[in-house]
């Protein structure tokens, strides 16, 4: 009796096991009678690898300033549809909602719908999609609440949402009709503590001293003046890149200088191993005392003068090694 209890219990089992494999089809095999409506979806991945944020600067300093350096948003969408053709679709819309940040309280603007950001008529699979913080506040200014003054703020999020209608009349609204991750998408601002472009600019040279050999061969003179630009790299705030690194010294080059605002240190880099040595600041002028890899050796030693053309001073804790 007890094996055939057991036998038993098999099967009853079985049609239970049976019903769940047919419900639960196994990963990598799709309904043949699906349709486009059933698994459309849009991926997002920015276009600038890592910029997926609106971003606003706050220089360092007592006079830092702060300001948004990054304004504009592009991604790269894809148009998921599981094997039907981007043709099936009419028209994609993309709608925002906002959640704003009034101190320790939270207000979800845009209602069950959304404001509509963006229509794409006739998608193909792959297009660019592109946020604009000035769009988003033009959409939004009228239900910020009063202290934002229209404005967006750093603390605001926003989130996407998409409509996808096809050509059959069939409409997929992604806060409705997905369940589980990768429904919405959403945009942040990153607010980062950034060094001030000290280096940005086009400075005046001019040379106050020099040894003979260093007028011979470096083709310079005493008194002699001139520019040198230094331009922030992008992406750097401590890189620039230096029109000429010795005030037009036959034997220098362009190159890059190197600059910790923390510190004060200043480092430069191009051929010939040029050397800076700043002897004194002075407001708006640094001394730099300056060699390279032949001085030594053919006695070819100079003093030039760097001095702002912006009305500001140099930091006075600007030093070299």
């Amino acid at each position: 009796m007890k094996h055939r209890a057991i036998w038993m219990l098999v099967i009853i089992i079985l049609p239970f096991l049976n019903s769940c494999d047919s419900e639960d089809e196994p990963l990598g095999f799709s309904n043949p009678n699906s349709k486009w409506s059933d698994t459309a979806t849009l991926k997002f991945t920015p276009a600038v690898e890592n910029v997926d944020a609106f971003e606003y600067y706050i220089e360092a300093g007592v006079n830092g300033k702060e300001y948004w350096n990054t304004t504009d948003l592009d991604f790269n969408i894809s148009l998921e549809l599981d094997g039907a053709s981007p043709t099936d679709i009419s028209k994609i819309d993309i709608y925002a909602y906002a959640e704003e940040t009034d101190g320790e309280s939270f207000t979800y603007l845009g209602g069950e719908q959304g404001k509509l950001y963006e229509t794409i008529l006739n998608p193909s699979d792959a297009f660019v999609l592109s946020f604009s913080k000035d769009k988003l506040e033009e959409l939004f200014k009228n239900d910020f609440s009063p202290n934002h003054n229209g404005q967006v703020t750093t603390n605001d999020i926003f989130e996407f949402k998409w409509v996808i209608t096809g050509k059959d009349g069939s409409v997929v609204d992604s806060r409705v009709d997905c369940f589980g991750f990768n429904c919405t998408y959403g945009v942040a601002t990153n607010v980062i503590q950034v060094a001030p472009p000290i280096w940005e600019g086009t400075f005046d040279y001019e040379w106050i001293a020099a040894t003979a050999n260093a007028q011979s061969y470096g083709r310079i003179s005493v008194g002699q003046t001139g520019t040198m630009t230094f331009t922030l790299q992008p992406g750097s705030f401590t890189v620039y890149d230096a029109s000429h690194l010795t005030a037009d010294y036959y034997y220098g080059s362009a190159g890059t200088l190197t600059y910790d605002y923390e510190s004060g240190l200043v480092e430069i880099e191009g051929r010939y191993a040029q050397k800076w040595d700043i002897v004194d600041v002075s407001g708006p002028t640094l001394t730099i005392d300056f060699s390279y890899q032949y001085s030594a050796g053919y006695d070819e030693y100079g003093t030039f003068t760097l001095t702002r053309t912006d009305g500001q001073d140099w930091p006075s804790n600007i030093y070299t090694n």
